[in-house]
């Protein structure tokens, strides 16, 4: 119990603190697939905290079934040793909270899961209604007839390049060989499926700023990571004047070459890298990784070892 009980400090800590420093050490982009890594270690841990401590809660619960009151005392006992204060609390008011808790955890993955088959589900009937009326340009990709140059990526089975007739009337070429690179990068990388899983957690806990600008801050990052794999085959010169002449939106639920974060992407790939700014961004990110890593290890061996314990009293 005192172990659940310390993963929830835990995830509340992260949902207070990690939003700010990570915006502030991601915003210069000088490391993105770091800048990813720690966004989704922030977000991954906090979920796997409510997860675990909620499973913890129940199994405690469930294993003291037959004396209820002595469970529910210990526990009072242990969290009014934490905070060195007498407060008066009814059994039966925290035996309701920690119920409405698992429900509510019960409750969000519901959501959650119906909220990613929805997304899943758009994802591949736009792909399929791509392949019908579009063509294909052998395996590379599909042409779709329309004015507006774009270029992007889309879940299915299998997954598809979509570029349109205006993207290939606009770019050269070099320019059409860095964005269907760019794209390519997002469908070996996964970036479909993470970016979806993302805005799904988003949707569900929208007054979160930890999921909600997590999804945000990662789709950007990770057309950083798709220019960068680009741009090391083809030229960061090539690419950039391909993106910018497809500066244009594109459907829901895909991953677009010139959609996300177009001018900061631009500066990025106009400028020379800092060395020592790529250096500090590693190490500030890797340090924050770290952290997040070793808390709940640090924590679940302080349980284990019985430092952090709710004592049952019988």
């Amino acid at each position: 119990m005192s172990f659940a009980i310390c993963l929830l400090l835990y995830s509340a800590a992260v949902l207070v603190a990690v939003p700010p420093l990570l915006a502030e050490s991601t915003q210069l982009e000088h490391s993105p697939r770091l800048g990813v890594a720690a966004w989704l270690m922030a977000i991954g841990t906090v979920l796997l905290s409510w997860i675990a401590a909620a499973g913890m809660i129940v199994n405690s619960v469930a294993a003291h079934w037959r004396d209820p009151r002595a469970f529910v005392h210990s526990c009072i006992a242990w969290l009014l040793v934490v905070v060195d204060q007498s407060i008066g609390v009814a059994p039966i008011t925290l035996g309701l909270i920690a119920a409405t808790l698992v429900l509510l955890a019960a409750a969000a993955c519901v959501r959650l899961a119906r909220t990613l088959v929805r997304m899943r589900a758009r994802a591949h009937a736009h792909a399929a209604a791509v392949r019908l009326v579009g063509h294909r340009r052998g395996d590379a990709f599909v042409v779709v007839e329309a004015v507006t140059p774009a270029a992007y990526c889309v879940a299915g089975r299998p997954p598809a390049i979509v570029v349109t007739s205006g993207a290939l009337a606009a770019l050269d070429d070099r320019e059409l060989a860095a964005v269907l690179a760019h794209e390519r990068a997002h469908l070996n990388g996964y970036h479909l499926s993470v970016v979806t899983a993302l805005r799904g957690v988003a949707t569900v806990f929208p007054k979160l700023s930890l999921m909600r600008q997590g999804a945000n801050e990662v789709s950007r990052l990770l057309e950083m990571c798709a220019d960068d794999a680009s741009a090391r085959r083809h030229g960061a010169a090539v690419l950039l004047s391909g993106l910018l002449k497809m500066c244009r939106a594109t459907p829901e639920g895909t991953l677009a070459a010139a959609d996300v974060a177009v001018l900061a992407r631009a500066e990025r790939l106009a400028t020379t890298p800092d060395a020592r700014a790529e250096a500090k961004a590693r190490t500030a990110l890797l340090g924050m990784i770290a952290v997040m890593i070793t808390a709940p290890v640090v924590t679940a061996a302080l349980t284990a070892s019985g430092v952090l314990m709710c004592h049952f009293s019988r």
